[in-house]
């Protein structure tokens, strides 16, 4: 029981840094697609959508190439990546951040959808 709670604190912990990433990629992709395209908010969404699309998919890329890499033996020794995530490799850790990332995309590409019909 308490190593199912390790691994919900440490999902838990990739959730609420992917939620500051997607924030911080949906705040300043926004203002830059307000800029560009003059106001248009279904614009400005298309905008949110495709960088939240394009930042959870490259990290998907990355996580996958990492996992391919055969050097296993030094994940285990970063003791400072140890210290925040008790049972999630960085590995899982960035794989499961570009996943919610991806999910936020959706979340925007659903409002657009409501929008358009």
């Amino acid at each position: 029981m308490k190593r199912v709670k390790i691994v919900g604190m440490d999902f838990y912990k990739c959730l609420k840094y992917s939620s500051l990433v997607s924030c911080i990629l949906v705040i300043v992709s926004g203002v830059i697609s307000l800029l560009i395209s003059r106001g248009s908010l279904i614009t400005t969404l298309e905008g949110i959508k495709g960088v939240l699309f394009v930042a959870g998919s490259m990290g998907l890329i990355i996580g996958a190439v990492s996992m391919i890499k055969k050097d296993r033996s030094r994940e285990k020794d970063w003791l400072e990546w140890k210290q925040r995530f008790h049972i999630f490799s960085y590995r899982v850790t960035f794989i499961i951040m570009s996943i919610v990332i991806l999910l936020y995309g959706c979340m925007v590409d659903e409002i657009l959808f409501m929008l358009n019909h």
